[in-house]
């Protein structure tokens, strides 16, 4: 049975324009200093990835009709009439028992809603069994293309009109082909892959395939930026607020730090609890092994000391990107 969603009275309306708010523009984006928020960020952070990404044709769904935006607020987890139309939200797609199906951005235009994601495959029938009476249509969209501008200190000399999402390892763009070929021939900078990876590991942001998969929760995997506790229901939203509220979270994903060689990715962290605890995504920077892991809940505290397989012992840095403890997990 699909799982069912329902609306409070107060909630079915098509959610408004975000306050008359523009939709940020790719020729003013500048760098921001990292703060993590949750505990510190390593002894010395990897360079700064900065350029134009090519993250290729875009896989993407078109939701049409006047129900779209109501429609959509119960299939993932944020709140849409918070982006502003050219803007997107970054949301969930939860199954019922509040694991992920998928994680994607939701781009709000005045006649549509586009919804990209790596697993367009898997969402596009988990969202045709939730299509049942609303007045929107669901359509698979080719032709588009994403861009991820990683900003450095300076704005970039770009195209006014080019608008976006900020997200947390840059600023996202979803262009049609010709525009986006434009793009990428007007800003010629391109970061390089390693350096991306090691600053998306050195600030906790979870990866699908690697911290990410389809046994995971959005509190155990430090995603609650992307949940709405406030516009109503949605699919897995109960399993949610119960893990949020009443701490029943036994193991959460951490940023981690150690003297020395970076740990594999499998290795054991805390293995004494057996073989839960494991390292996701490492990488060396300097002299310091830094990557991400699973910990027991206890063990989330920054400053907080877990042995791993070959002995030596990390310290855990804090939640990943944007994360904070929720309640009764730990302080």
């Amino acid at each position: 049975m699909s799982p069912q969603v329902t609306f409070k009275s107060s909630e079915e309306k098509t959610p408004e324009a975000a306050g008359g708010q523009a939709a940020p523009r790719l020729c003013d984006t500048v760098a921001a200093p990292y703060t993590p928020s949750h505990g510190r960020a390593p002894r010395e952070l990897p360079q700064r990835p900065v350029g134009l990404q090519d993250l290729g044709p875009a896989p993407a769904l078109r939701v049409t009709g006047p129900d779209r935006e109501k429609w959509l607020q119960g299939m993932q987890s944020n709140d849409l009439s918070a982006a502003p139309f050219g803007g997107a939200v970054a949301g969930l797609f939860l199954g019922g028992k509040g694991r992920l199906v998928a994680q994607g951005l939701l781009w709000r235009r005045p006649e549509e809603v586009i919804v990209t994601s790596e697993r367009i495959d898997v969402l596009r029938p988990h969202l045709d069994k939730l299509l049942i009476m609303e007045d929107c249509e669901l359509s698979e969209l080719d032709g588009l293309r994403r861009l991820r501008w990683w900003p450095s200190s300076t704005p970039p000399r770009a195209p006014e009109p080019v608008t976006g999402s900020w997200q947390p390892l840059g600023f996202e763009m979803l262009l049609p082909e010709a525009e986006a070929q434009q793009l990428l021939e007007a800003l010629r900078e391109r970061p390089r892959p390693d350096q991306m990876e090691a600053w998306r590991i050195a600030t906790g942001v979870p990866a699908w395939g690697a911290e990410l998969t389809e046994e995971t929760t959005p509190i155990e995997a430090g995603l609650d930026p992307l949940l709405s506790f406030s516009k109503g229901c949605y699919v897995g939203q109960e399993v949610v607020a119960m893990a949020t509220y009443r701490g029943r979270v036994a193991w959460n994903l951490v940023r981690l730090e150690v003297d020395g060689e970076a740990p594999k990715s499998g290795a054991l962290i805390d293995p004494a609890r057996g073989a839960r605890g494991k390292v996701t995504s490492s990488t060396q920077i300097g002299a310091s092994g830094v990557f991400l892991g699973w910990v027991h809940k206890e063990l989330i505290v920054p400053g907080s000391r877990v042995e791993l397989e070959d002995g030596r012992e990390a310290t855990v840095l804090g939640l990943p990107y944007g994360s904070l403890p929720g309640a009764g997990v730990c302080a």
